[in-house]
């Protein structure tokens, strides 16, 4: 239910950003979640549309961008992708060792952002 409480905080944002502008149709919604955000993506939106339903974002399209994780280790400098295949249960813990030093001190750029980046609606 983690998605859920994500997707609440995201129509909320999007119905008092459209209501501060005086819309009154939404049609899109773009957001950008990092594959490390923990998130699953298709029920984010799954949950967004359901919540949409019955306000004047009903019916909007929910577009995602997925961030790319991009890790940088403090102990050679590397910076760069560290993430294996999508399919691997142990992706995220992968994250955290260097994959040119195998040092475990890691810190992580990018790819844990979850954003509402676009709202585009009518007036």
């Amino acid at each position: 239910m983690h998605e859920y409480s994500i997707a609440s905080e995201i129509v909320s944002n999007v119905l008092d950003a459209v209501e501060k502008n005086s819309a009154k149709k939404v049609l899109s919604v773009r957001l950008e979640i990092g594959e490390l955000a923990l998130l699953n993506v298709e029920q984010v939106v799954h949950w967004v549309q359901a919540l949409f339903k019955g306000t004047m974002a009903e019916g909007a399209e929910v577009k995602v961008k997925t961030i790319k994780a991009i890790v940088q280790c403090q102990s050679c400098g590397y910076k760069g992708r560290n993430i294996p295949d999508s399919r691997d249960i142990d992706q995220h813990y992968a994250a955290f060792i260097c994959p040119k030093c195998g040092s475990p001190e890691v810190k992580i750029e990018k790819g844990r952002e979850c954003m509402l980046r676009k709202i585009q609606a009518v007036r």
